[in-house]
Parts: structure tokens; sequence; C-alpha cells
């Protein structure tokens, strides 16, 4: 069974960088022949009206966006009282994000999550986010957090069906939403990556979030003057990180980059670095993988999914220290790296857009 003849709304919290995460979303809107609905798009963000999506905004981006829970709220309200005339015109609503609030005004559609994760804030990353909190912050988190656990929890229960992008975040969910969901991999070949040529850079392009720990990356670099750094991407973090790479010659930090600069730094790396903290899936190493680049990643989360230790890359121990990284650079030869070239590539077949498509078909067309 296809879905022709369902029309269909994907609701994406908000667009506000270039990720993997919108990249998605614009994807299956594009193959779907779906419309958008999002709180914002920010000026530094993917925008699917670009790419010809019929995309509706419900409130602007402003100066308390910026703030994280400020910008939580407005998300909030505006899913909650700004969608109940415009999903009434579809079949099939998908969510991504926390935009759960336009369940209650949903009632008799087909309502069907991709959940990336359940809000790492509020869960498995709850006590992290705790212990970097003054004690004023402490007592307006805590009673945030329980109050939006409460409501995120009661409203999962409300969908027809939940999808989810890896096994790590399928166990998440039955964890703390008590919830079963199925895994679709996301597609991670949404722009050309391609091999072009073997060089002598170590590539990033996470996110500069605490959660990414680009800046033990940049750490490490920073004490290997022969080995070269090229960090493609910005963040809340980029001035922390600038200010490490500072007068080092192997370390470039570009900021926010094209797609067509990513695809040239890609594709001409001699490998990759990815070390984020339990990452959901993370599309950033089968990107790599996609351009025969294996990947420095870490052996948690998604990535145990997806990098092959040994084979498609090198994955530190959990607790890895700056260390840990000089080492694993360094056993990175130009030679071990061009020797993966194959498996990375092979191994990047099974995170396809058309088997993403395929399995989002399916599985929604079993509570049609």
């Amino acid at each position: 069974m296809d879905l022709k003849g369902k029309k269909i709304l994907i609701l994406h919290d908000y667009f506000l960088y270039k990720g993997g995460g919108e990249r998605l979303i614009i994807t299956m809107a594009k193959r779907l022949g779906a419309d958008i609905a999002t709180a914002f798009i920010g000026e530094d963000a993917f925008d699917p009206r670009e790419h010809g999506i019929k995309t509706f905004e419900l409130y602007k981006e402003n100066r308390f966006s910026k703030l994280p829970g400020f910008r939580y709220t407005q998300v909030n309200l505006a899913f909650l009282f700004k969608t109940r005339r415009l999903i009434k015109d579809y079949d099939i609503i998908y969510y991504s994000g926390d935009c759960l609030n336009a369940l209650l005004v949903a009632k008799d559609k087909v309502n069907i999550a991709y959940m990336h994760t359940p809000p790492r804030h509020l869960y498995d990353s709850y006590q992290d986010r705790l212990k970097t909190y003054g004690l004023i912050k402490k007592l307006i988190f805590i009673p945030y957090a329980w109050i939006n656990r409460v409501r995120f929890s009661w409203l999962s229960k409300k969908f027809n069906l939940i999808i989810t992008n890896s096994k790590t975040v399928k166990e998440r969910i039955k964890t703390y939403l008590k919830q079963d969901s199925v895994v679709v991999y996301p597609p991670c070949n949404t722009i050309a990556f391609k091999w072009i040529s073997d060089g002598d850079y170590f590539f990033s392009w996470g996110r500069l979030y605490p959660a990414k720990r680009i800046d033990m990356l940049v750490e490490a670099f920073s004490r290997m003057h022969d080995k070269k750094l090229i960090v493609g991407s910005g963040g809340p973090e980029l001035e922390k990180i600038q200010q490490i790479a500072a007068g080092h010659s192997n370390i470039q930090i570009l900021g926010w980059i094209s797609d067509e600069q990513l695809l040239d730094l890609l594709g001409n790396a001699m490998a990759t670095a990815y070390i984020p903290v339990r990452e959901d899936f993370g599309m950033t190493p089968v990107e790599s993988m996609y351009a025969g680049k294996p990947v420095l990643g870490v052996a948690e989360g998604g990535m145990l999914e997806t990098v092959v230790d040994g084979k498609t890359g090198i994955l530190l121990k959990p607790d890895f220290t700056v260390e840990d990284i000089m080492i694993a650079v360094k056993d990175f030869t130009p030679e071990r790296a061009k020797s993966m070239r194959k498996d990375c590539e092979e191994r990047a077949t099974l995170f396809s857009e058309d088997s993403f498509i395929d399995g989002i078909i399916k599985e929604t067309s079993k509570v049609l």
C-alpha cells in the first residue's frame, strides 16, 4: 500500500540550524508530497520553502526566541493554538521534535511520530543538565522539567504509531515513555556525498554544542601540531572553540558552511571526527561513510549501530579523554584511512533515502 490520495502534513518544532534532522524533514516532505508546519525558521537554518515545499511558519523568530526556556514555551503554545484550522485539511500528521501539543487538536487524524529522541534535557541528560546550574536555575528547572515530562509522556500515548531512528532511541522510548516504537533508519544520502581525494586532514561538522564535545576534539589537535583539523559548523560554543584553536595553524574553524563546501571538505578529507555524548543516531558518521571516509567516533549511542570499529572507523571508549583522542588520531594513518574506503561506502548503503521512505510508507500503511 502507498499513501497516494492522502493529504500529509509534517509538524517540525523549528528550523534553527543546518543540521541532519532538518535535512531529514525536508527530504521526507519532498518524497511524500507533504506540507510542513513549523514554529519558526531561523536565519541560519535550512528553509523548506527554498525546496518548493509548502511551509507554514507559525510565528517569526525574534530576539526572545534565542532564549531556550522562552523558545520552548513559544513552540508549545504555537502548536497548541495555531494549528487547529491548519490540521483539519490533512489526513496524516507526522510529528518531529517537541510539537506534541498539536495532538490535542488532531484527534480524528492519523497521528504518527518520527521521534528523534524523547527530549534529552527532560530524560537521559536531565542530571547532566542539572549539575551545570546554580541554585536559582535549579529551582526553576526542576519543576519545569517535571511538568514537561508529565506532558510529553501523556501526549505520546495519543500517537497511532511511533517511528524512531535507532535501536538506542527505541530503548529510551521504552524506558522513559513506556511506549513501543519501530525503527526506520534516517536517510543519510540527502545530498551527493562522495569521495574526491585522500587529503591530509580530519574534518568535523557537528554543531558546536556542549554535547558534541568539539571542544575536546580541538583541544587534542592543539597538542598535535603535525595533525590537521578543519571544523565546518557553528553553534553556541563557536567563540569558546575559536579561543582554544587560536594560535594553532593546524586547526581551521570555519563556522557555518554551504552544502557545496561540505561536499568538498568531506570528499577531500582523510577521515572525520564525531564524538558526541550518547548520540541518538548520528547522521554525520554515515554521511562520512557515503564519502568513503572513516570515522573517529565513540562507542555509545547510535554510533554502535552505524560505525563498525576497526572496519569503517575507530571508536573511543565512552569515558575517553583528550589523550585518548590523540592516540586514536595518531593511529589513523593515511594508509589505514584509505584501506577503509570500500567498507565505508558499502556500510553507508544501509541508510539510503529510498530505504527510509519505503520504511515510513510501510509502517504508516499498517495504521491506516
